[in-house]
């Protein structure tokens, strides 16, 4: 799942401000003992990033989407699914993230929340908050031309990235099925985060989210 979707369980999961900076944060910290090295709710926020990834992709309808997505995007077709996942998010705002109000609204509400705790941030992560915000992605997401131009940028940043680019027109040659995942995804990690919110405690052991919805 991409920045979006990590903004919409983040607030199912009930982060507050410094748990939304370690969610957005979250790719560009490594190690596994982040309680060490920041403060306990942007930990929180971190590992929810995490736990959230690992459950998404193992997900069985974000296992369909790469199928569909491998013809045209190879070995890159996850980094496309997490940008189309998004995409039909943002597109369906309403319905599917729900208690989250309008697209524009949210967007700049957890913009201004990260504006806040710029400081904070990995230098990376900085960066791509900028750009982000400049480009205005979050509710841009919605527009199929944007969520093209995104892809074809990714495309140019590693040589062997080329297939990225192939990433829309894959998703208008499979669209219903594409945006039939998203939407099951989403609901599967609407349960996944109120879990997370009703006291389910984040640990180190990365588990699926099947063994996290029985216990």
């Amino acid at each position: 799942m991409n920045y979006l979707a990590h903004m919409v369980v983040g607030k199912w999961a009930g982060l507050e401000a410094a748990g939304v900076l370690g969610n957005f944060i979250g790719d560009a910290v490594k190690g596994r003992h982040v309680e060490a090295h920041w403060p306990a709710d942007v930990a929180h926020g971190i590992r929810l990033h995490r736990e959230l990834d690992g459950a998404s992709d193992r997900h069985d309808a974000s296992r369909q989407a790469r199928a569909l997505l491998r013809p045209w995007c190879g070995k890159w077709s996850g980094v496309v699914w997490d940008v189309l996942a998004d995409h039909v998010l943002a597109r369906e705002f309403t319905v599917l993230a729900e208690g989250c109000g309008p697209l524009d609204v949210f967007s700049r509400r957890h913009e201004n929340v990260l504006r806040l705790q710029q400081e904070a941030m990995p230098e990376r992560s900085r960066r791509f908050f900028q750009a982000m915000v400049a480009h205005g992605w979050l509710a841009g997401y919605r527009h199929g031309d944007v969520v093209d131009a995104v892809l074809q940028a990714m495309s140019q940043r590693r040589p062997s990235a080329g297939p990225v680019a192939q990433g829309w027109a894959a998703f208008e040659a499979s669209s219903e099925p594409l945006a039939a995942c998203a939407r099951a995804l989403v609901a599967d990690m609407k349960i996944w985060a109120t879990s997370v919110n009703a006291g389910f405690e984040l640990t180190e052991k990365d588990v699926s989210l099947g063994e996290q919805l029985t216990r």
